[in-house]
């Protein structure tokens, strides 16, 4: 039983270093990210902002706000669910913090043994725990720094977890928006036979939101993320359309990795009434990827 047990786990350890090692850090728990294609780097500061660019909360235009989300991603696939709690706080006009976790449920899988029955069932779990803060340096110009603790378990005798930072730097000037950004920069994750790189990036974005008229606001949102590990390239582009801060209509592309997040068409929704806000995306894979079907909704609140 042992030696199945160990094939099991070594054949889920490669798969996960096949798309690089917890590459569920970079699964977004943000209705948002998916509607823009990933191109969130310089969007409006929204709850998950925390974990996508810590140095944007620092603009955001409520003092509180807090969203829970859930998600089903790759129903084709693995079919794994996602819950996420996230939330910043604005402590003054020039510093800003927040907090985020998220979890990711595996499905189970079964542990058999010599004589080929099913001994028992397993489920994989991976979590991520953060904190972040966000500095203004001036008008337009902020610094953002997130510490992440991250923790895998794909099996009784294969576990591991790891410490890594993100750096950010937004800025902003009338209707433009620029963001650089470096994330999961930190140590290695180990789960018991060799430690593996986490799945560190590189990003810039720009944005440009236009006003319509008085009430109807529409923004473009372009990013390139550059998998430093892996030597991928991946590429967002996403627009939305809001009237009155009531509803927002989003659509976005993203030029995927089969180490990362693969190829995608998105589009989603979003209301929002006397500070309580809901948020949905759904994926359109291409071709047959296993993303296809993939969505994600939340329920937040904020003032």
């Amino acid at each position: 039983m042992k030696k199945r047990v160990l094939i099991l786990v070594m054949t889920l350890i490669t798969a996960q270093l096949y798309a690089q090692s917890v590459a569920f850090v970079n699964i977004s728990s943000d209705p948002t990210y998916y509607s823009l294609g990933g191109a969130t780097l310089t969007a409006d500061a929204n709850a998950f902002s925390v974990s996508g660019n810590s140095s944007a909360i620092v603009f955001g235009e409520q003092k509180i706000s807090a969203a829970a989300s859930y998600g089903i991603w790759q129903p084709t696939g693995v079919n794994d669910g996602i819950i996420s709690l996230s939330g910043y706080g604005l402590l003054t006009d020039k510093i800003a913090v927040g907090l985020s976790g998220k979890y990711l449920l595996h499905q189970p899988y079964d542990i058999i043994g010599n004589d080929g029955t099913i001994l028992k069932q397993y489920t994989p779990q991976d979590l991520s725990l953060e904190v972040g803060v966000a500095y203004k340096v001036m008008d337009g110009l902020s610094a953002g720094l997130n510490v992440r603790y991250i923790s895998s378990n794909l099996y009784e005798d294969a576990q591991g977890s790891a410490v890594a930072a993100d750096l950010s730097l937004s800025y902003r000037l009338n209707g433009l928006r620029l963001a650089l950004a470096a994330t999961n920069i930190g140590s290695k994750i180990d789960y018991g036979y060799t430690p593996y790189n986490l799945p560190s990036m590189a990003k810039f974005g720009v944005g440009y939101a236009l006003n319509l008229n008085e009430k109807s606001t529409l923004s473009f949102n372009g990013e390139c993320d550059y998998l430093i590990n892996k030597g991928g390239l991946m590429a967002g582009l996403g627009a939305e359309f809001n009237y009155n801060k009531m509803v927002a209509a989003r659509v976005g592309f993203h030029y995927g990795d089969n180490n990362s997040i693969p190829t995608f068409a998105s589009a989603g929704l979003g209301v929002k009434f006397a500070g309580v806000s809901l948020d949905a995306a759904y994926i359109l894979g291409i071709t047959d990827s296993p993303i296809n079907g993939s969505m994600m909704i939340s329920l937040g609140y904020s003032f």
